[in-house]
């Protein structure tokens, strides 16, 4: 049994009767170190005193009572190691209370998130998301993204460094990924790698490469997973910071940042957690009906109503005049995410590595999910189990109905 599954595990009892069988799971919060056994303790020593003093003799016979009838007690569900995963949803207020987007959460993490709207940028939304393990430390964040342009600013133009222009923010191309990293995060989001250092750069040209093709037009991209460690407390940490740029264009220059995720721990924790945290990421997935919302913004955006959308009861009476472009558009992000299937199981088997895509038949789609367990379930709340052992039935649970994944073909 390796270190790794000691942690991601859980372990799964069924109590019949009165009899509970419980787990307990020993783990260091600053990683680094194994597992601690389990001990079980010995039965303490039971000590019956007799009393040998003369007992006076009864002619009274006392009947022998009525055997107790056993009820036969089917054999406890054995232990199996395994990794459950749940679905976090976040709501969005604005969008008059709709589900806006759901990640996979491992049991034992917490996960909190929200919908920031800004109505006067031409990136619309924010999606703040984090997941965190609270037995190591270990966090998942979604870092803030932003469209940018910039050209020889002509005579009289006023608009500063850093300024809304045209919804985009006014900034000179930034093509080395150490620099933006510095400029553009650790001022707020990232400032505690203000003093790290960087330990490792891998270039991700898969990701790249779907940045350019979503684009729809001429453009280069880079993307980067970038390892910076740093010290908590006398503790080492590490955080690997990923995401991808675009440029199109020369003057004017428009280019953009996506893709962009982080996550930190204790040193070691990323490589020996790493299929749980790439299947987090992956995981992230806004719904049908909010990304056809989004859409529908965008293009009120451009149709120069800004100040109506910044208006939260303004905004969500225009969602509301707009419900069937808004349903029209569900069909067309539906169709635009089956079409995408395919690519984006590739994508994310070449770029975050640790899972495999699996044909999820209860809710249509497909799913990553960590390497190397032997079977994988889903069942109708939209949970995923991952087992070690080839025979479990986790249909033996009474939690809702589990159906088997196959993998991608």
């Amino acid at each position: 049994m390796t270190t790794e599954r000691a942690h991601q595990s859980m372990f799964i009892r069924h109590a019949m009767g009165a009899a509970l069988l419980g787990f307990a799971i020993v783990a260091s919060a600053c990683g680094g170190s194994s597992d601690a056994p389990l001990v079980r303790q010995s039965d303490s020593t039971r000590v019956t005193i007799v009393d040998l003093s003369p007992v006076p003799i009864s002619t009274t016979v006392v009947p022998a009572p009525a055997p107790v009838p056993t009820i036969p007690q089917p054999a406890p569900v054995p232990a199996v190691e395994s990794v459950r995963f749940s679905p976090f949803t976040v709501l969005d207020p604005m969008s008059n209370g709709i589900a806006a987007f759901t990640v996979l959460v491992p049991e034992g993490w917490n996960a909190s998130g929200e919908v920031e709207w800004q109505p006067f940028w031409s990136r619309l939304a924010q999606h703040h998301t984090t997941v965190v393990d609270p037995a190591t430390g270990l966090r998942v964040d979604w870092l803030p993204i932003q469209d940018f342009m910039y050209f020889t600013p002509p005579a009289g133009f006023d608009v500063p460094i850093g300024g809304n222009y045209q919804g985009k923010a006014y900034v000179a191309p930034i093509a080395d990924p150490e620099q933006f990293v510095r400029e553009f995060w650790m001022g707020r989001a990232l400032a505690h790698l203000q003093q790290s250092t960087v330990t490792r750069r891998v270039e991700l040209p898969a990701l790249a490469d779907e940045f350019v093709a979503r684009f729809g037009g001429p453009a280069t991209a880079g993307a980067w997973t970038i390892r910076y460690e740093f010290e908590v407390g006398g503790i080492v940490w590490e955080q690997d910071v990923t995401f991808a740029l675009l440029f199109s264009g020369s003057d004017p220059v428009s280019w953009y940042v996506n893709y962009a995720t982080t996550a930190a721990a204790p040193k070691g924790e990323l490589d020996r957690q790493q299929s749980l945290v790439s299947t987090v990421i992956a995981s992230r997935l806004s719904t049908v009906e909010w990304e056809a919302n989004y859409r529908l913004v965008q293009q009120l955006f451009y149709q120069g109503i800004q100040q109506q959308m910044a208006d939260t009861v303004a905004f969500g009476e225009l969602l509301a005049q707009y419900r069937a472009e808004s349903q029209a558009l569900q069909q067309q992000v539906f169709d635009d995410r089956m079409a995408s299937q395919d690519r984006q199981n590739q994508l994310w088997r070449d770029t975050i590595g640790g899972t495999e895509g699996f044909d999820d038949p209860v809710n249509g789609t497909v799913v990553q999910l960590p390497l190397s367990w032997d079977r994988y379930f889903v069942n109708e709340n939209g949970e995923y189990l991952a087992v070690e052992d080839p025979n479990f039935d986790p249909n033996t649970l009474n939690d809702g109905t589990w159906v088997e994944l196959q993998p991608r073909a």
